[in-house]
């Protein structure tokens, strides 16, 4: 009986600890940002060859510029944000098509993505909502034969 105890005590202990390491290890979404958004919109895209393959932008446009914008989380793939070249205030992300997703305890919809940035050294999230979707960019084929 006293066996059945231990045991039963251990397993409790490990399922509490299983819990709890899972519940910390959980990223929080912030409620507010220390910068504004303007828009964040997405289009899609197309190659004109197969190899080229196809994909989604996702557009963030800021009312500042930053530098401590990270990464992207949209339907189910990371990537880093970069700025756009000419552009300071947009930062893009880049999604492959067909690429693996990535699984993680954000939930998100299809027209939703999550942002990190770093601010004092530490990773914070937050959530966009209602992403806008513009019209697909479809390139033009081109022939070989030239």
């Amino acid at each position: 009986m006293k066996a059945f105890k231990n045991i039963s005590f251990i397993s409790l202990t490990i399922i509490f600890l299983v819990v709890l390491f899972q519940c910390t290890s959980v990223p929080k979404l912030e409620k507010e940002t220390p910068f504004i958004i303007e828009t964040a919109y997405y289009q899609k895209w197309s190659a004109g060859t197969k190899e080229g393959g196809s994909g989604i932008n996702l557009y963030i446009e800021t009312k500042d510029t930053l530098k401590n914008l990270d990464s992207i989380y949209f339907r189910g793939q990371v990537v880093k944000l970069q700025p756009k070249p000419n552009n300071s205030l947009l930062y893009i992300g880049r999604f492959k098509s067909n690429v693996k997703t990535h699984s993680w305890s954000f939930q998100i919809q299809d027209d939703e993505c999550v942002v990190s940035y770093l601010e004092h050294d530490k990773v914070h999230y937050f959530k966009i909502s209602n992403i806008l979707e513009h019209k697909p960019l479809n390139y033009p084929h081109t022939s070989s034969n030239r």
